[in-house]
């Protein structure tokens, strides 16, 4: 865990009070908040096991379903200095299951900003957060289940300066942290290094195109590293983008990019391929709107028949929002994936099946916004994975719902 932790709980805290005195005497664009919810959510699969399977590990009446209810408490912050703007918040979030116990957990979410302006073209942000939750069972597949409490750190630096009228040159740095409270997960543990830096051409009319370049370094600080296990990475990637607006009512967005990654110790691993995503945001009227997507990309993966998932995703999302106070979302999401690349033991001849999924997801939610202050939501939700491993297959569906209040 991240021992650090205390002490930016104290110091982000400190800042919200300090802060605190000149919000309360200021004007619009000053915020300073004490933010309450309670959510409930209904699982019938929470460890996301395939059909016929129970979670006997846990004890041999251990329900597959269970309903969870979530209670969170925090303090935000928004103030504006002069051009610069500062934003802070923090949470405490305190997690309660109906049978399931085991899997109470007690997390937080904090973070802070700074949206800082030199001058009329020098601007960027400087970002940072941390959160405590528990990761989910879906993706990660053990013999034995386990109760994993997941400590994710970001510290990102961004800046952006205008040459002229069209064109502009931009870069960021940044460092994400990872680190998981069960023994099993520890090899995960991540440490994470980007670097990025592009240029962007605008068009009078508003149209721009971007191209930049990312070097990313990963290390995995508790993982040993073996015939078939890297315990680091360096990955090289180079993308293009485009924005359009052909008309108010629809904006257009594509990006194509080229990603290469090597490990050191193991260089069977090594892949290099394409990825790319195209969307399309219509609102035909002030109350309706639709978002079209297709994504390819490109995900490493620990396995003994291939290095990394190709995966390509469809998603529709409509909204409708019927009058100012309330608004339905739904998502149609259908992704495919396949394992691809070598290994050190698909290059010694030994012939594996690499994993291929199909996955699908379904939800219809609602958010009501009763007063000025006070909010609610629900949601219904379907997900589905199929594979040609049946240990990686599941059907979830879900309820959820909340009540938040602003003060």
């Amino acid at each position: 865990m991240n021992n650090n932790i205390p002490n930016i709980r104290c110091m982000l805290a400190t800042l919200l009070v300090l802060m605190s005195p000149a919000v309360a005497n200021a004007g619009e664009g000053d915020v300073f908040s004490l933010v309450t919810s309670a959510s409930w959510q209904y699982l019938d699969n929470v460890f996301y096991l395939p059909d016929n399977s129970e979670p006997t590990v846990f004890g041999p009446n251990t329900p597959r379903g269970d309903h969870s209810n979530t209670i969170s408490v925090g303090v935000t912050a928004d103030k504006l200095i002069g051009r610069q703007r500062l934003t802070a918040n923090v949470s405490e979030n305190r997690v309660r299951y109906n049978d399931l116990d085991i899997l109470d957990y007690d997390g937080y979410n904090i973070a802070a900003g700074w949206q800082w302006l030199v001058g009329s073209d020098l601007s960027g942000n400087l970002r940072y957060s941390n959160r405590r939750y528990l990761s989910g069972f879906g993706d990660f597949r053990e013999s034995t289940l386990v109760k994993n409490l997941l400590d994710a750190e970001t510290l990102r630096f961004d800046a952006a300066y205008k040459l002229d009228a069209v064109w502009t040159v931009f870069g960021s740095v940044g460092r994400d942290t990872t680190r998981n409270g069960a023994l099993v997960r520890r090899s995960n543990d991540s440490d994470i290094d980007r670097l990025e830096a592009g240029f962007r051409y605008t068009t009078r009319g508003g149209t721009s195109f971007e191209l930049l370049g990312r070097i990313t370094e990963g290390d995995y600080p508790r993982r040993l590293p073996g015939l078939n296990v890297s315990n680091s990475y360096s990955q090289k990637d180079i993308e293009a983008r485009v924005r359009w607006q052909p008309v108010g009512h629809s904006r257009i967005a594509g990006a194509i990019g080229q990603s290469r990654r090597e490990h050191d110790n193991v260089p069977q691993r090594d892949y290099d391929d394409v990825y790319g995503r195209v969307s399309w945001e219509w609102q035909p009227t002030g109350h309706t709107g639709v978002t079209f997507e297709a994504q390819r990309q490109i995900s490493a993966l620990d396995d003994n028949a291939s290095s990394y998932f190709r995966t390509t995703t469809y998603t529709i999302a409509p909204v409708w929002q019927p009058t100012g106070k309330l608004r339905v979302d739904g998502r149609m999401q259908w992704v495919g994936r396949v394992g691809e690349g070598d290994t050190f033991f698909t290059q010694l001849g030994f012939v594996g099946t690499p994993r291929e999924e199909d996955l699908t997801t379904y939800s219809v939610g609602a958010t009501w916004l009763i007063e000025r202050n006070l909010s609610a939501n629900a949601e219904i939700r379907r997900d589905d994975r199929e594979s040609n491993n049946q240990f990686y297959e599941y059907r979830v569906r879900s309820l959820s719902m909340s009540l938040q209040y602003v003060f």
